[in-house]
């Protein structure tokens, strides 16, 4: 029998960047949320995914915003992964944003930050999967991302046991050499 607390911690063995969804609802208030399930789809049209609970309570803006970003982050932005993890209002007045092309908003000194329009959204047992196409890319490439791994923030350099990867393990373990 599956329980649900394995299947977690087994998800949690595979390593992903994090990235904050921004939206604007109908009345335009601006919504946003931490997310490890962003994911590149195609380039052939440019998609992208993200998968956000049903339990949300913004999940009905999420689906039906036209447009939608996804800023990544980067290491030294571990705070803001935490205040868009919390359910609540006003999150974007208190942090360093800008609104893009689109009208969605995007985190200042994000890794990189996509704009994209809202292509299809499909039910995924208790979560939505979003599709989005690629309309705007901002690109930073002078930091490290922020990573999740086993239930807490990592960055690239560090071993799971907290001490610093060579560069050449860390290049070979990266691109499965």
């Amino acid at each position: 029998m599956l329980d649900h607390q394995s299947l977690r911690r087994a998800f949690g063995n595979y390593a992903t960047g994090i990235a904050v969804i921004g939206a604007r609802s109908e009345d335009g208030t601006l919504v946003g949320m931490t997310v490890n399930s962003f994911s590149s789809v195609s380039l052939e049209p440019p998609l992208v995914l993200y998968c956000p609970a049903r339990t949300l309570r913004a999940v009905e803006t999420y689906a039906s915003a036209r447009f939608f970003s996804a800023s990544v982050l980067g290491a030294g932005q571990k705070r803001l992964a935490d205040l868009f993890a919390r359910q609540g209002e006003s999150k974007w007045e208190s942090i360093g944003h800008r609104i893009g092309e689109t009208g969605v908003p995007l985190i200042a000194e994000a890794l990189a930050s996509f704009e994209c329009e809202n292509h299809a959204v499909h039910e995924a047992g208790d979560h939505l999967v979003v599709l989005g196409h690629v309309r705007v890319v901002h690109l930073r490439e002078s930091a490290d991302p922020l990573v999740f791994f086993r239930s807490r923030y990592r960055s690239l350099a560090q071993s799971e046991h907290g001490g610093d990867l060579e560069t050449s393990q860390a290049v070979h373990l990266g691109w499965g050499f």
